[in-house]
């Protein structure tokens, strides 16, 4: 591998690490630490991997930003060495090599660097299959299906948007008539360890009612939207100015005589996408297959420079990449100093990074609220959310705060307030449904504000207390529930 791939990579590493203590938390962030504080084979909307992973990180780095950031600024760069790892072994030099590593490095997984939700394990492990599928469709040691096995195992345990892939790689292995991988014990094999390993989370699934089929009928929802979003994100994902790289590597892989091995691996992509498409899915959930094109892109960047005017090509290239790049920077990551950051457009623009602006304001505000409360009602009290983004940072940074519950996704699995919590400090709105109903005594006695004037998911929601409970919580808890 040439150095420039590991010096990308570095880079990559050094720069989100940086980056990783500005603004703070982002929601899903402390919900997947909390959740991995309750240790299960599964949750209402994901596999366990991530959460114990979020909550590992805690538990070993402390509670803060980086703490959790550090694993997927290491799996991100992981990406862009084995992006070079696949433009070698579709054939490309070592100039193809640190053309598809640079594209990677300035592209959507450099954002993606940054947080560490379920997404960042996802797109490694759809860059590792490719990868050992690159080598198989060539010839290479059969052996190597047990290690697509496992890793499919793994992906399993965290997404299972991994499936799209499998369905795709068996569409495009017909397509292409590529009959020995279909009689190969071998691929039976990884599909039997992949099963196995995602085995305890199917069980899981099926004990509790199969909620991961209720959230994806709740994302299905907004199929519209999120079908609309799909061909705007595969455009900024690849890079703003790189995308024409991932359409070239796209063309080749599918139409090159030279590619005719990896044919399966271009349908199979495209066969992903048209099922997440159909189903509604989000726009992120097959991004994973652009490890593939953005490395057959680079031996396409490659040939094109070989032709002539090196020089200027590779000019061309790196201004390309360096302002490709910046735009994706300033976009998703904490680059600019908060108070800068305020006075933009970009919060209305990208929602995720605004949402991580805010979260010691709202725990001071609640923290404040309690400490008034009479001793009598404080000793009775119980904090409600709204939500999970709501609920997390109160238990993961709260001080002296009552018990903290939420009826929202896993949270609501995890049980209802103790009979003698009657004393509600409810945060965030009465939604979805009206659940003031079921509380007595209530009155609005702050709102948050995060000072800086960022309209993000938590300005302005009503901080509410009531005195008392319409009935027991056992009675009222499976009304609060809300998968979402």
């Amino acid at each position: 591998m040439p150095r420039p791939v590991w010096l990308v990579a570095g880079l990559m590493v050094a720069g989100l690490l940086s980056l990783s203590p500005a603004y703070g938390f982002h929601g899903d962030e402390m919900y997947f630490v909390v959740a991995g504080q309750h240790p299960a084979f599964g949750y209402v909307d994901q596999p366990p991997l991530t959460p114990l992973l979020s909550a590992a990180s805690v538990a070993v780095l402390g509670v803060s930003p980086t703490a959790v950031r550090t694993l997927p600024a290491l799996e991100m760069a992981l990406v862009v060495i084995i992006v070079g790892f696949i433009a070698r072994d579709l054939g490309g030099s070592r100039r193809a090599q640190v053309l598809a590593a640079v594209t990677a490095g300035v592209s959507g997984y450099l954002a993606a660097g940054h947080l560490h939700t379920t997404t960042e394990p996802d797109l490694l492990i759809w860059a590792v299959v490719i990868w050992l599928l690159v080598r198989l469709l060539a010839g290479g040691d059969r052996r190597l299906w047990v290690a697509v096995g496992v890793s499919a195992g793994i992906g399993l345990e965290n997404k299972d948007t991994l499936l799209f892939l499998a369905a795709g790689l068996a569409v495009g292995v017909l397509l292409c008539r590529r009959w020995e991988v279909v009689r190969s014990s071998w691929v039976w094999t990884a599909v039997v360890i992949a099963a196995v390993m995602w085995a305890p989370n199917l069980a899981w699934q099926a004990m509790n009612g199969w909620p991961q089929l209720t959230m994806a009928s709740r994302i299905a929802g907004y199929a519209a939207t999120n079908r609309a979003q799909v061909l705007p994100f595969l455009w900024l994902f690849c890079g703003p100015l790189l995308f024409p790289v991932c359409i070239a590597g796209l063309v080749w892989v599918l139409g090159s005589r030279a590619a005719a091995p990896w044919r399966p691996l271009g349908l199979a992509a495209l066969v992903a996408m048209a099922l997440d498409l159909v189903s509604g899915g989000k726009a992120y959930y097959v991004i994973g297959s652009v490890s593939l094109f953005i490395a057959a892109g680079g031996i396409v960047l490659d040939g094109w420079i070989a032709r002539g005017h090196r020089r200027l090509k590779t000019g061309g290239f790196a201004a390309a990449a360096v302002a490709s790049g910046g735009l994706i920077a300033i976009l998703t990551l904490p680059v600019l100093p908060v108070a800068d950051y305020a006075k933009t457009t970009l919060p209305a623009t990208v929602p995720d990074v605004a949402n991580q602006i805010g979260w010691p304001q709202f725990v001071a505000t609640v923290e404040q609220i309690v400490a008034g409360l009479p001793p009598a009602q404080r000793d009775h009290a119980v904090i409600l959310s709204n939500d999970y983004s709501e609920a997390s940072p109160l238990i993961l940074l709260g001080k002296g705060l009552p018990p903290v519950y939420s009826g929202h996704n896993s949270y609501w699995t995890w049980g209802p307030p103790p009979a003698e919590r009657t004393v509600v400090v409810h945060v965030g709105d009465w939604r979805p449904t009206n659940w003031a109903r079921y509380f007595t005594g209530c009155r609005d006695v702050a709102h948050i504000d995060n000072r800086l004037g960022i309209d993000n998911s938590e300005q302005g929601v009503p901080v509410t207390v009531c005195t008392g409970i319409s009935a027991p919580w056992t009675t009222i808890w499976p009304a609060l529930r809300t998968v979402s």
